[in-house]
């Protein structure tokens, strides 16, 4: 049994992309002291996961104007990439809503942080 839901998750893993419609930004996952990154920090829009909102500098952005808000600041700044750090304690539900979300932007690449980050905390 257990050798039959490993090859139909790999088999599933495997498919997704080619099932996968739209152009969307790939999505990452960063483990802390993961080595040098090649992409210069100041090219990264950092995003904090809330419950139920994202966050920008510590400020909730709207949760019908993510896109849009996103976009506008990665413009503004010249960033190409989302850095994405999760709060300690938020639902799996809300994290997969808000990268659901966010792969509608411009951003070339999303960048999950592993390590959870702490009420109160900003990265």
């Amino acid at each position: 049994m257990k050798k039959t839901m490993l090859s139909a998750i790999v088999a599933l893993g495997l498919v997704a992309p080619v099932l996968a419609s739209g152009n969307h930004p790939p999505i990452s996952f960063v483990i802390p002291g993961g080595g040098s990154t090649a992409v210069d920090k100041s090219q990264f829009l950092v995003l904090v996961v809330d419950a139920g909102f994202v966050t920008h500098d510590g400020n909730p952005i709207p949760g019908g104007g993510l896109v849009a808000y996103v976009n506008n600041v990665l413009k503004a700044q010249g960033a190409s990439y989302l850095g994405i750090h999760i709060r300690q304690g938020i639902k799996y539900g809300d994290v997969v809503r808000a990268l659901d979300e966010l792969r509608k932007t411009e951003a070339k690449s999303i960048g999950v942080s592993m390590a959870e980050l702490a009420p109160g905390r900003e990265p």
